[in-house]
């Protein structure tokens, strides 16, 4: 059977315009559609690897947190120990510098003509006093501390005539600044 087209060509030809564009256009719709769903999947992937990878982070610095609060604590050990290190060399170095102190007064002493009655060590500043037999042997006396290497300066404070058993004897105060 033969069949005619009755309609004009110009409407079929609209028609046919009419339907290509719709399915063009559905086509399109379509093809949007799969492409966001395309983006909204790897969206959602990395998304979901981000959070993985977040948690085994949160995971590791919990094991981490423990591991750096030893570390603090050694750290704090450590600074303990040498703040007691460095008093320990102090006084150390305090104890032998008392020594060396003390040797030098008595090294500096005339023997059997002066007499230490009473020796304080406070800082860098020694305070002596002592008996002497005449004011020439206390400045002997001073001479010899003021040419040591261990102090700075002498300073005598007094002198005064003291009789002691029949005898009249020099009682004497010096201060010496030590060098340290």
């Amino acid at each position: 059977m033969i069949s005619i087209n009755l309609l004009p060509v110009r409407e079929w030809k609209k028609r046919e315009a009419v339907r290509r564009q719709v399915s063009i256009f559905i086509l399109s719709f379509i093809l949007l559609l799969v492409g966001l769903l395309a983006v909204g999947f790897t969206i959602q992937g990395k998304v979901s690897a981000q959070k993985k990878e977040l948690k085994q982070l949160e995971a590791r610095k919990a094991r981490l947190a423990y591991v750096d609060k030893k570390i603090n604590q050694a750290k704090k050990k450590s600074k303990e120990i040498e703040t007691k290190f460095k008093a320990i060399e102090k006084l150390q170095q305090g104890r032998t510098s008392t020594v060396k102190i003390l040797d030098e007064v008595v090294t500096c002493l005339p023997i059997d003509r002066l007499w230490l009655k009473n020796l304080d060590l406070q800082g860098s500043v020694l305070k002596l006093s002592g008996i002497a037999l005449d004011n020439h042997t206390v400045a002997l006396f001073m001479q010899r501390l003021d040419a040591s290497p261990l102090t700075k300066k002498v300073k005598l404070i007094n002198t005064r005539r003291q009789k002691i058993q029949g005898h009249d004897l020099m009682q004497f105060d010096l201060t010496v600044e030590l060098a340290q």
